[in-house]
């Protein structure tokens, strides 16, 4: 269980930030609290371009400020909080409209795999794969077979055989970013 402490934002220069102090001192001073909103909101890679999106959002609290609306300190934290929520959120947006449905991640493995000196990376990858989806690519990819010739090959509707392609595309990127990083 967390204290109450633990659900307040960083305080060591909270008394110290000021509208009026140049924004290099503000971003300075609140780095501590960029971190530790970073780490609340999960966030363990592209730590840097989500520090980036942080002060930008420093930038546009420090800009914007008002002090006779309330601490400048919780209105950065706000700011900044709110930015890095909503760059989260487009990201995933982005990750369930753009699903990779044609061959760019195949095609990435087969590239990458081209310029390396032994096929490890997609042994490793399709390693992780169930047997149908490993199935599956092989008709789809190097088969050349339709969805329709796919489903009656594995005895599912032709919307099953699409919602599992998508579902291996995600996973094959999930998988491949996380072996090429």
């Amino acid at each position: 269980m967390h204290s109450r402490q633990d659900n307040k934002m960083p305080t060591q220069h909270n008394n110290q930030l000021s509208p009026e102090q140049p924004f290099n001192e503000v971003l300075e001073l609140v780095q501590p609290m960029i971190t530790s909103i970073l780490l609340r909101c999960h966030i363990y890679k592209d730590f840097e371009y989500y520090r980036h999106i942080a002060s930008i959002a420093v930038w546009e609290a420090w800009r914007k400020a008002d002090q006779s609306k309330g601490k400048f300190s919780a209105y950065i934290y706000t700011n900044v909080k709110g930015e890095i929520l909503k760059e989260l959120s487009k990201e995933k947006g982005f990750e369930n409209t753009h699903t990779p449905m044609d061959n760019d991640t195949i095609n990435y493995i087969r590239d990458y795999e081209m310029s390396e000196s032994s096929p490890v990376l997609l042994e490793c990858i399709m390693s992780h794969l169930k047997f149908e989806e490993r199935k599956i690519l092989l008709l789809f990819y190097v088969e050349g077979y339709s969805y329709l010739e796919i489903a009656k090959e594995l005895g599912l509707s032709v919307d099953a055989v699409k919602k599992r392609r998508t579902r291996i595309m995600i996973k094959l990127r999930k998988l491949l970013y996380s072996t090429v990083e």
